[in-house]
């Protein structure tokens, strides 16, 4: 993800007002008004999100806490499967699949950007690789 100054996004604004294209007037659009992500902390919340996510096929950003480290890393996460007591998903820090507990997610945010998990993809395969 790219972070732009005010007067880089003033520039750019202006350089790409003079173009024709939808997607280019999109982009102006969100840029002149960035949503405002929405964190969700209670863990009823976390786990409606979750689903929200997954059923929308779109990304989520997640503070997760690891015991191993004893830190809590910001994550961005396809999430894949849903259990009750947590979530398979795609882990782009990582770049790999991971397992994530959900009571050690600490606050999610849903993304705009949508994600398509692979045809040939099941939960065993998690299970049965590792």
């Amino acid at each position: 993800m790219v972070y732009l100054s005010e007067k880089d996004a003033e520039i750019i604004i202006k350089e790409l007002s003079k173009c024709d294209n939808k997607e280019i007037k999109n982009i102006i659009k969100k840029i002149k008004n960035p949503k405002k992500k929405i964190y969700v902390r209670e863990l009823s919340k976390i786990k409606k999100l979750l689903k929200k996510s997954f059923n929308e096929k779109r990304k989520v950003k997640i503070r997760y806490y690891s015991p191993h480290s004893d830190e809590s890393t910001n994550r961005i996460i396809d999430v894949r499967k849903i259990y009750s007591n947590c979530i398979i998903a795609y882990c782009h820090l990582r770049e790999d699949e991971r397992v994530f507990k959900t009571d050690r997610i600490n606050s999610v945010a849903i993304l705009d950007e949508k994600y398509s998990i692979p045809e040939d993809w099941y939960p065993e395969n998690k299970i049965l690789n590792k």
